[in-house]
C-alpha cells in the first residue's frame, strides 16, 4: 500500500475516545508519540511547544475531575493509560505559537492511533486547577489535555461534511454550502448529542 494510502486510513481510523481500561501505555509508545509531536512545523521553527506527561492515577484521577464537556465530567481522564498537557511558550519567537503547539499535538494522536492507541483531545478544564496540580509555570500558555490509552468497545465513526460542501475553487461560491440541517447533523451541535448520550450510558 502506498504511504499516502496509510497515512489517510490512519487519519480516518482517529476518534476521540472515551473510554479506556487503565492499561499502562509501554514507554516507548510514549516516546514515539511525544515525538511525533516534537516533529511537527512551527513559525521560524521556535518549537514553542511544551509537553507535561501524567502517568500516575492519582494525579489522572485529579485532573479527571476539572475537565468537562460543558455539564459532563471527563471522566475517561481517569482510566487514560496516560495524559499529555500541551502547553506553549508565547516567548519562545512564534506568532502562531497556539497553531504550532495544537499541530504538534494532532500529531501525537495520529501516532496514537498508528499504534493501537486511542486518544481525547479534550480543551474544555479548569486552568488555574490544572496548573495547580500540575505545578506550570504562568509563562505558558495551556493549549489542550490529550488523554491516552486502550479503547473499551469502539468508538463511533464521527459524521463529516462532503469535500463538495467544503471546497471552493479559485473563489468562494456560497451556492455549495450545506444546509443548516446538514451542518448541524454532521458538524454542528446536533452530531454531539448522541457522543454525549454514549458518554452518560457508559457507552464512550
Amino acid at each position: 500500500m502506498k504511504e499516502s494510502n496509510i497515512l489517510l486510513e490512519i487519519i480516518k481510523k482517529r476518534r476521540s475516545v472515551r473510554h479506556f481500561d487503565g492499561r499502562k501505555i509501554p514507554d516507548e509508545c510514549m516516546e514515539q508519540i511525544l515525538d511525533a509531536g516534537r516533529w511537527a512545523p512551527s513559525g521560524a521553527n521556535a518549537q514553542p511547544w511544551r509537553f507535561i506527561v501524567v502517568t500516575g492515577k492519582e494525579k489522572l484521577a485529579a485532573l479527571a475531575e476539572r475537565c468537562y464537556y460543558k455539564a459532563f465530567k471527563s471522566r475517561h481522564v481517569g482510566e487514560a493509560g496516560a495524559a499529555v498537557v500541551v502547553c506553549a511558550d508565547p516567548g519562545a519567537g512564534s506568532r502562531t505559537y497556539i497553531i504550532d503547539a495544537s499541530i504538534a499535538g494532532a500529531n501525537m494522536t495520529l501516532m496514537a492511533t498508528s499504534l493501537g492507541i486511542g486518544s481525547c483531545w479534550i480543551g474544555a478544564f479548569e486552568e488555574p486547577a490544572v496548573r495547580s496540580i500540575l505545578h506550570i509555570p504562568p509563562n505558558l500558555k495551556l493549549i489542550a489535555l490529550i488523554a491516552f490509552g486502550y479503547e473499551i468497545g469502539k468508538a463511533s465513526v464521527p459524521p463529516r461534511l462532503p469535500l463538495s460542501t467544503i471546497v471552493h475553487h479559485e473563489t468562494f461560491d456560497s451556492t455549495g454550502e450545506p444546509g443548516a440541517i446538514t451542518k448541524m447533523m454532521k458538524s454542528g451541535s446536533l452530531s454531539v448529542i448522541g457522543k454525549l448520550l454514549r458518554v452518560l450510558i457508559n457507552k464512550r
